[in-house]
């Protein structure tokens, strides 16, 4: 017997065919058990739905989710496991599903315990050979992911809401420095849509002289430093606004943050407020000043007055005292001008020629006006009437237009400059023009020259208040100022007075109407000022009466004690005994006495010395004097 290979037993047999039985057992059972696992298995909650919308079957995540045991969900109506107000909902899907369209939705379910969960649903139809039975439906529990999301929500919509709503302009940069996002203040202090600066390099807005500060504290940020700075840009309209940058770095070397705040208003308030106590420190200085301003004054203007009443004079010299005499005067109003405009005073209205205060206001400007070679035209009404005005506060408003004028001209070619000052009365209203030969007022720029910070001149040139706070002292007397182009070229103010009768006042007379003197009188003449003290002695010895003078208050007070004098006229300010203290120890000592006073200062802007000499009812003859004054307010001959 040879050897050969093995033969394997099934070699060449076919498989037994299988049973009838054993085919039916794998199509119907193993499949369905098999799905029916998968199905139980699932983490997701499945729900079989008939077309009835019950419940035909369910999976125990369903169980789960609806917190209700597996086996008594069969039968359940659908409505029953839907929120309320989801149901309408729910069943159009169903519709939907049954008709078969793929339904995936959002809705909320409702628990045995009544609890509301969030669920994410799809719906399929469910044919079984060929036959609708109804609706497969998966649920996924989306509860606490919705949660999530709204908080996220909300929060994204209140920072959002912040962003926009913020006064300050917010705008974060890439690394290269181009615009990412932009809120609404942004777009209104730079005058840009966020379209239109999104993904642009921020450099072309900045001056020249300020993008190496600004390049150097964004790379600042980009290294992680948070910073301030301060720096000008352009706004779209051209405009150069200052702003305050502060910035810090969200992601590090990828963006820059920064919060922008215009400031350019505060700066100009604190250049307004500097200037203010400029204005305050000059006041004090020219204050302090004014007294020994006023003395030599009086006394080249006395000594001038004892020339000119000489009759044997001659005329070439008299010309020469009369020029003297006119100059003194001169130099006393410009001293007096600068002091009612310098000084801090509440507002007070007084019987005031409009006039008057225009003259003083063009005496303050007189030397600019000349050397500028500016033509000034006085076109007064001089029945113009007085009225209750502030005349410290109008004359701020005649300057600041004056000087405003002055300015406009310097800008405009022309040969020859005018400035036209003109008062008319108009009924019940006193109207002043002052019209100059500038450039004029662009159009569109007439409505806006009254707002506070807005200026024509140049950077640095202004603060723009000038205007804004002559419309409120206009509108405070009740007034009206506007302003318009001329027809022959250059800018027009007008202003409109409301004329306001006098009312008569506690205040005292400088120099009241008295009866003239005829009695030889016995005179003291009480001040430290030596040329004042001549002056009057001889012009007083010249009417024929008996004058003794000191330079000393308390000198003053001895003599009195020894001799009695028709009149003592006493300077407000000395070195020991003032003016007034003076008249207080004369009133105590002897009330009559004090009745015989006359006063003579070169302070009467001073509210300190006004109100005491209004609080005397005595005279006050202001430096530089008159003589004829005196001759006014000298009182009778003393009863011995």
């Amino acid at each position: 017997m040879s050897k050969g290979r093995r033969v394997s037993p099934t070699r060449g047999m076919r498989p037994p065919p299988a049973s009838p039985n054993d085919t039916a057992k794998r199509r119907v059972f193993d499949p369905s058990r098999v799905a029916s696992e998968i199905v139980a298995a699932l983490a997701d909650a499945v729900v079989v739905t008939g077309v009835d919308r019950q419940v035909l079957t369910a999976n125990r995540a369903a169980a789960e989710l609806f917190g209700r045991p597996l086996e008594d969900l069969p039968g359940t109506p659908i409505d029953d496991l839907v929120a309320i107000a989801e149901r309408q909902h729910v069943a159009e899907r169903e519709r939907r599903a049954v008709e078969g369209e793929e339904q995936r939705y959002e809705t909320k379910i409702v628990g045995a315990t009544g609890d509301e969960r969030v669920v994410a649903v799809s719906t399929t139809p469910l044919v079984v050979e060929g036959e609708l039975l109804g609706t497969v439906a998966t649920l996924r529990d989306v509860t606490e992911e919705k949660q999530a999301q709204d908080t996220l929500a909300r929060s994204e919509a209140r920072y959002r809401n912040l962003f926009e709503s913020a006064s300050d302009a917010i705008a974060t940069f890439d690394a290269n420095g181009r615009f990412t996002t932009f809120n609404h203040a942004a777009e209104i202090i730079s005058g840009y849509r966020r379209e239109e600066l999104v993904g642009q390099w921020f450099a072309p807005m900045l001056p020249d002289d300020e993008l190496p500060k600004a390049l150097a504290n964004f790379q600042k940020a980009l290294s992680g430093e948070t910073g301030l700075f301060e720096t000008s840009f352009y706004r779209k309209d051209g405009d150069v606004r200052t702003i305050q940058v502060t910035y810090s770095t969200p992601r590090l070397d990828e963006e820059v943050l920064c919060v922008i705040r215009d400031v350019t208003d505060q700066k100009m308030l604190q250049e307004q407020l500097i200037q203010s106590e400029k204005m305050s420190a000059i006041g004090q200085l020219v204050s302090g000043v004014a007294h020994e301003l006023n003395n030599p004054l009086a006394g080249i203007s006395a000594f001038a007055q004892l020339l000119l009443s000489e009759k044997r004079f001659p005329p070439d010299q008299r010309t020469a005292a009369e020029m003297i005499y006119a100059e003194a005067r001169r130099a006393s109003r410009i001293v007096q001008n600068l002091l009612t405009f310098a000084r801090q005073h509440k507002p007070e209205r007084t019987p005031t020629s409009v006039n008057q205060v225009l003259d003083d206001t063009l005496e303050l400007r007189g030397y600019e006006l000349r050397v500028r070679g500016i033509d000034v035209q006085r076109d007064y009404d001089e029945q113009s009437p007085e009225t209750m005005a502030d005349a410290h506060q109008l004359q701020q408003v005649f300057l600041n237009l004056i000087t405003n004028a002055e300015q406009a001209m310097e800008r405009a070619e022309r040969d020859q400059q005018r400035l036209a000052i003109r008062t008319r009365r108009t009924g019940d209203l006193i109207r002043i023009e002052v019209e100059d030969t500038g450039p004029g007022i662009p159009p569109n720029l007439l409505e806006r020259i009254f707002n506070p910070f807005f200026t024509t001149k140049p950077t640095g040139s202004g603060t723009g208040l000038g205007l804004s706070i002559s419309l409120g002292i206009v509108r405070e007397h009740e007034g009206r100022i506007w302003a318009e182009n001329a027809p022959q070229g250059g800018a027009r103010f007008v202003i409109e007075l409301p004329i306001v009768a006098p009312r008569p006042t506690g205040e005292f007379q400088s120099t009241p109407a008295s009866h003239l003197v005829a009695d030889r009188l016995h005179v003291l003449v009480v001040d430290d000022e030596a040329s004042v003290r001549v002056a009057l002695q001889r012009y007083l010895s010249g009417k024929g009466h008996e004058v003794e003078t000191t330079a000393s208050g308390r000198e003053a007070l001895a003599r009195m004690r020894e001799d009695a004098f028709d009149a003592v006229i006493i300077d407000m300010r000395m070195p020991d005994v003032s003016g007034e203290q003076l008249f207080g120890e004369l009133k105590a000592r002897d009330p009559s006495y004090a009745e015989r006073v006359i006063f003579t200062t070169g302070q009467l802007v001073d509210d300190s010395v006004r109100t005491f000499l209004a609080s005397t009812g005595r005279p006050c003859v202001p430096k530089p004097f008159e003589f004829a004054a005196f001759d006014q307010v000298l009182p009778a001959r003393r009863a011995s």
